[in-house]
């Protein structure tokens, strides 16, 4: 019989509910006998922790971890990645927030989630992470690198101000977008800000980016997919006003001098746990209001009968 996960254990300290579904989850797991691991911010929501409970920073917690569960919503999820970069290890989100396209169980399905863990009855998708390395001013090294799941974002700093951005795709010049900004997201992240953006929805796993303007001045700039073996380039211009650099929604940089971003695909995936019925499609259908239904009786596609 295989070796039950250690499992570490991170909630978002600002969502209603959260102390109890984590005190919960401990005791969940530990009648199926699996060790757990809460992260060090996260034990302060314990009321009466047990003197045995091991309590770790995120750093440490990941590393002494199989899978990490966490309780928020993608934005949670996305702060762990971003803080955990290259040393990201299998993640599972159970939503006690908003929307929650990257979480795999609610609240109240604490319990499924706690048996396919302790089981080993569960999927991983491998998604996608994008490295961005920030060349600034006159330094010809690279400064700053940042990983994110969903997207790398230019966007204007003040409202007044307009974005100049010239990009490249593997050295070859593509165009000088004016507007608000430019997304350049993952396939996970095509369902975020970018599709906010008027970009279009990627599967996970098609092997792409997509370059999506934010309100461009010219009506003919669109959304461009690219291979994501291709290295991006955003070269920023001198500007009225600074610009800001955001990876996932959190604010990296501020752009106030020349500068130029590599965008490339990272050596890294992130490991996402899926629950067996866990369908992208399901998902879409689910999270983006798609209430239509099949008019075609499962009987009749060749191949579906029976299923």
């Amino acid at each position: 019989m295989a070796e039950a996960p250690r499992v570490g254990l991170i909630a978002n300290l600002d969502k209603p509910g959260a102390r109890s579904l984590l005190e919960t989850l401990i005791s969940a797991f530990e009648m199926r006998g699996v060790a757990t691991v809460v992260e060090k911010a996260s034990a302060d929501l314990l009321q009466n922790p047990h003197p045995s409970l091991m309590v770790l920073p995120l750093e440490e917690l990941a590393a002494a971890s199989d899978v990490l569960v966490v309780l928020g919503g993608d934005g949670t999820l996305l702060g762990v990645v971003g803080r955990l970069g290259e040393a990201v290890k299998p993640i599972a989100a159970i939503n006690v927030g908003t929307l929650g396209f990257l979480t795999c169980a609610t609240a109240d399905e604490y319990q499924t989630l706690v048996d396919a863990i302790a089981d080993g009855n569960f999927e991983v998708s491998r998604r996608a992470i994008i490295e961005a390395t920030l060349f600034s001013g006159a330094a010809r090294k690279p400064g700053l690198v940042v990983h994110a799941l969903n997207e790398i974002t230019v966007v204007r700093g003040s409202t007044s101000c307009v974005v100049h951005v010239e990009t490249r795709v593997d050295g070859h010049f593509v165009n000088h977008y004016t507007g608000d900004g430019i997304i350049v997201a993952t396939p996970t992240g095509s369902t975020a800000y970018s599709l906010s953006a008027g970009g279009p929805i990627l599967e996970p796993g098609c092997g792409v980016f997509v370059m999506t303007p934010i309100c461009p001045h010219a009506l003919a700039n669109r959304a461009i997919v690219f291979g994501d073996q291709r290295e991006i380039e955003l070269l920023v211009p001198d500007q009225r006003d600074h610009l800001l650099l955001t990876a996932d929604g959190r604010l990296v940089s501020e752009l106030k001098e020349p500068s130029r971003l590599k965008i490339r695909r990272a050596d890294v995936e992130l490991p996402l746990v899926t629950l067996p019925d866990g369908s992208f499609y399901k998902v879409l259908r689910r999270k983006l209001g798609w209430f239509g239904s099949s008019i075609i009786n499962s009987s009749e596609v060749p191949g579906e009968e029976g299923q």
